[in-house]
């Protein structure tokens, strides 16, 4: 599996015309799909980040899943972010019983907020 240098273009930036082309090009399929999913963005809590970081210092990257609070409801929409080490899901903190039930053997983060409803000012890359 790819290490973190190794992942094409890892932690480099892209610039803001290039983030305005994806947004927009993501806000236009919503629109002409006609999907229940209206997802335009996720806020990730600074603090999920750090303690990704924190819990996993070998990690080459963070996969984020698509969620949904109610099965029934689009908008109910939520990512799941859990570190990647040598390509695979760690989903449990080393070193703990790996039950599924316990929120402290997991590593896996959901505590994201989408948009909308809740939405930043109009900017750039949401409107």
């Amino acid at each position: 599996m790819p290490t973190n240098d190794e992942l094409p273009e890892a932690g480099r930036k892209i610039t803001v015309t290039e983030a305005v082309r994806l947004t927009t090009n993501w806000r236009t399929y919503l629109a002409e799909s006609e999907c229940d999913f209206q997802t335009k963005a996720f806020l990730i809590p600074i603090e999920s980040i750090k303690n990704l970081l924190t819990a996993n210092p070998d990690a080459e990257g963070v996969r984020a899943y698509l969620g949904l609070n109610d099965a029934d409801d689009a908008m109910s929409s939520k990512l799941v972010l859990v570190p990647v080490v040598d390509g695979e899901d760690v989903i449990f903190l080393p070193g703990s019983n790996g039950d599924p039930d316990e929120e402290d053997d997991s590593n896996v983060y959901d505590r994201t907020t989408n948009c909308p409803p809740n939405c930043p000012l109009p900017n750039e890359l949401n409107s």
